[in-house]
């Protein structure tokens, strides 16, 4: 087991690192695509004002500045909700990294466990017995966690998508 010890270090180092740099670039799509919205709302935003002060008429102003309040309460709207998906994928992407990596530290750990147990001496069978039930009870735990994560969002995915139609309506 000794003369193993340096493969599975690298192995578990290669692990870490690409786990690392799958985080890190989950997070700068996120925050590009954010980038990306923000300079499109702004862009759109600088649009609409130059038609405002470009209009001469104060009649066609007050009848654009009214037709204007729906169509900025829709934008906003629009908004938030791709501000939404853009979290809400990459908080996904994170939770498929994350369980790729629990799932391959799983498996090591079950392999660890049945190694110890082939070679462990007589009279230990307790203590193994013990750390499969401990690893049974981390994997019922993170299931239950992932589920209850799960249903976490889809519940706040149903609530904004109840909400948003009412707020346009309003």
């Amino acid at each position: 087991m000794n003369e193993w010890f340096p493969e599975q270090y690298a192995a578990a180092h290669r692990a870490n690192v690409e786990t690392f740099y799958g985080f890190a670039n989950q997070a700068f799509d996120g925050f590009q695509k954010l980038i990306e919205l923000n300079l499109q709302t702004a862009k759109t935003t600088l649009a609409d004002a130059q038609a405002a002060l470009l209009t001469t008429d104060p009649q066609e102003l007050v009848a654009r500045q009214s037709a204007r309040t729906t169509v900025v309460a829709e934008r906003i709207q629009s908004y938030n909700r791709r501000v939404y998906d853009i979290a809400l994928a990459t908080q996904t992407g994170f939770a498929t990294i994350a369980g790729a990596r629990f799932e391959t530290y799983n498996q090591r750990m079950q392999a660890l466990v049945e190694q110890v147990s082939k070679q462990a001496p007589a009279g230990s069978e307790a203590a193994v017995v013990a750390l499969k039930k401990v690893i049974d009870s981390s994997n019922a735990l993170y299931d239950s966690v992932n589920k209850s994560v799960r249903q976490a969002v889809h519940m706040a995915e149903g609530s904004l998508d109840a909400v948003l139609p009412r707020t346009s309506d309003a």
